[in-house]
C-alpha cells in the first residue's frame, strides 16, 4: 500500500502534491475532520485501511485508489494493490484509471460552459444541432439530455444489446443506429439513464464548436486546473502509469478487459482516464466555483420536476446522480467501463468529498465510498441491517407497496395526498422497470428509522441481483407514507 498526504497550492490549477507521510500535516487534517479523540487518528485510519483491503479480497479487486478530500483539500490519499497483474506494478496516487460514466460530469461541464457563451441554450432542441433526427426526436432538448429525461434509448444491456464494441463507428453511423429507435417516452415525463444521450451531446458540441469535445475539456478544464493527467482513452498512445483493467470472467476468474473499437473510447459519456490527484484538483475548483460558478453548480445539481409535477424516481442533475443521506445532500456518480468500476460521492453540507478509482469492472465501488466516509464523518455513515425492527408492521406493508409496484398495482389508503401525488402511475412504471433490469429482489429488510420534525423516517434496504436499493420512506402520524425517495449503491 503506498500512503500520500497531499499539501496543495492555493492557487486553483497549480496543485503540487507532495510524496511521503506527513504525520503533523495528516493529524492536523483529521482533527478539522472531526474525527475525535477516541479512537486515535492512527487507528481510524488503520480501520480504513483494514476495511478497503477486506472488500479488495473479498471482490478480487487487483488495484485501487483512494482519495478523501475536505472542501477539496486532500485529508487521506492512499492507493492499494497493483496498477497491473502480469507485471505487478504498485498502484499509486498517480496510476491513471478509466473513470466510465463519472466522465459524465466533464461533459456536462463543457455543455454548461458552452451555455454560458450563449454558443447553445439549453432549451435549445437536439434537432438544431443534428437536424438528421427523426421527426419523433423532435421534441428533445439538450437539457433533458443532461439530465436524462430526453427518453433516449440506451443502446447497451441490460435494456437492449445493439451497440457494436468491435465496430468503429463513425458520428453518422452512431446517429442512424440511435435514432433507429423510438423514444422510451416523452420527453419530460420521465427518468430513465441514457449513455447514448451523452454521446450525442459529444457530437453537439463537436458541431457548435468545430473542436473535438476531449480537446474542448482539455483547454478549458484539465489544462487550467493542473489536471495534466486527465485524458481521453487511447489504445495506441504510450501513457505512463496508465493501469491495465479487469473483468470477472464466466468462470469466476479474473481476465483482461475486452477489447472495444477506438472510436467507442471517444465519446462523452465517459471515455477519460484520470487519478485521483487530478480529481481531487477538480474537486478544488468545484468547491472553489472556479470553472463553473456556484449558481450554476446550483442548476447542474438540481432536480428537474416532471411535466406533469411529480418527482422522477431517478435523482439525475446534470451528470452527477442528486441522492439524500439522513436529510444530507450528496451528489455523487458511479462508472463502470473496460475494466475499471469507479465512483465520486460529495457529501455537500458535511463538506466531505471521498472519490474510489479501481482496476476492476462491476466491483462494488459505491458501496467502498459510502462505508469510507463513515469513518471521517458519523453523521454519513453507511446503512447497516438493524438487528431490531421497533415497526415491524410498516415493513410489512413497504414489502407489500415494493411487491405491489412490480405488478403496476398501488395501496393508496396508506399514502398522504402528496404521497399519491408523487407516487404516480409514471413513478411506479419506472420502479417496476428498474427492479426488472436489476433484479429479482434477494432480500428487503429495514435498516433503520430517526424523528424528524414532520414525522417518522424509515430505511429499507432492498438487495437485488445486481443493485443495492436504499428506500427513504417518510411517514406522518398514524403510520402514513408521505415521501418515498430511491437510493442506488452499486
Amino acid at each position: 500500500m503506498v500512503s500520500w498526504v497531499a499539501t496543495v497550492d492555493r492557487n486553483v490549477g497549480r496543485g503540487r502534491f507532495a510524496r511521503g507521510l506527513v504525520p503533523g500535516v495528516l493529524w492536523a487534517a483529521l482533527a478539522a475532520c472531526e474525527i475525535g479523540a477516541s479512537p486515535s487518528p492512527a487507528a481510524q485510519l488503520a480501520a480504513v485501511d483494514d476495511y478497503v483491503a477486506a472488500e479488495m479480497r473479498a471482490q478480487h479487486i487487483p488495484g485501487l485508489a483512494l482519495a478523501v478530500l475536505r472542501d477539496g483539500e486532500p485529508l487521506y490519499v492512499r492507493s492499494y494493490g497493483v496498477a497491473t497483474l502480469e507485471h505487478p506494478v504498485p498502484a499509486t496516487p498517480e496510476t491513471l484509471f478509466q473513470l466510465g460514466s463519472v466522465g459524465k460530469q466533464f461533459t456536462s461541464t463543457a455543455v454548461m460552459l458552452l451555455a454560458r457563451e450563449h454558443r447553445l441554450e439549453l432549451d435549445d432542441p437536439l434537432s438544431k444541432y443534428v437536424p438528421e433526427i427523426p421527426p419523433g426526436w423532435r421534441a428533445v432538448t439538450l437539457r433533458d439530455m443532461l439530465k436524462h429525461q430526453s427518453g433516449i434509448a440506451q443502446l447497451t444491456p441490460p435494456a437492449r444489446d445493439l451497440l457494436d464494441l468491435h465496430h468503429d463507428y463513425t458520428d453518422a453511423e452512431y446517429i442512424r443506429l440511435a435514432t433507429s429507435l423510438p423514444l422510451d417516452f416523452e420527453p419530460g415525463t420521465d427518468a430513465s439513464y441514457s449513455d447514448t444521450a451523452y454521446v450525442l451531446l459529444g457530437i453537439v458540441i463537436d458541431r457548435i464548436t468545430g473542436e473535438f469535445y476531449g480537446d474542448l475539456l482539455a483547454d478549458r478544464v484539465f489544462r487550467p486546473l493542473g489536471m495534466t493527467r486527465t485524458r481521453i482513452i487511447s489504445d495506441t498512445d504510450i501513457i505512463p502509469d496508465r493501469a491495465s483493467g479487469y473483468e470477472m470472467g464466466a468462470s469466476g476468474a479474473i481476465q483482461n478487459q475486452g477489447w472495444v473499437a477506438p472510436a467507442l473510447n471517444r465519446t462523452a459519456d465517459g471515455s477519460l482516464y484520470s487519478t485521483v490527484l487530478d480529481l481531487a484538483r477538480w474537486d478544488r475548483a468545484l468547491w472553489a466555483g472556479a470553472v463553473l460558478t456556484h449558481d450554476e453548480l446550483a442548476r447542474a445539481w438540481t432536480i428537474d420536476a416532471l411535466k406533469d409535477g411529480g418527482s422522477p424516481l431517478l435523482h439525475y442533475g446534470y451528470g452527477w446522480e442528486i441522492n439524500s443521506l439522513r436529510g444530507h445532500p450528496v451528489i455523487e456518480y458511479d462508472g463502470n467501463w473496460q475494466g475499471f468500476q469507479s465512483a465520486m460521492a460529495r457529501y455537500q453540507d458535511r463538506h466531505l468529498t471521498i472519490v474510489v478509482l479501481t482496476n476492476l469492472s462491476l466491483c462494488r465501488v459505491q458501496r467502498i465510498v459510502h462505508t469510507v466516509a463513515g469513518f471521517f464523518d458519523p453523521e454519513v455513515a453507511h446503512f447497516k441491517d438493524a438487528s431490531d425492527d421497533p415497526r415491524p408492521a410498516l415493513t410489512r406493508e413497504f414489502r407489500g407497496l415494493i411487491e405491489d409496484s412490480q405488478e403496476g398495482r398501488l395501496r393508496s389508503e396508506r399514502l398522504s395526498a402528496a404521497a399519491r401525488r408523487e407516487i404516480s402511475p409514471r413513478w411506479l412504471a419506472a420502479l417496476a422497470r428498474d427492479l426488472r433490469e436489476t433484479g429479482p429482489i434477494e432480500r428487503l429488510v429495514f435498516a433503520e428509522q430517526r424523528s424528524t420534525k414532520a414525522g417518522l423516517e424509515r430505511v429499507y434496504r432492498v438487495d437485488t441481483r445486481e443493485m443495492v436499493d436504499f428506500f427513504t420512506v417518510r411517514y406522518l402520524k398514524g403510520g402514513v407514507i408521505d415521501e418515498v425517495a430511491l437510493y442506488h449503491e452499486y
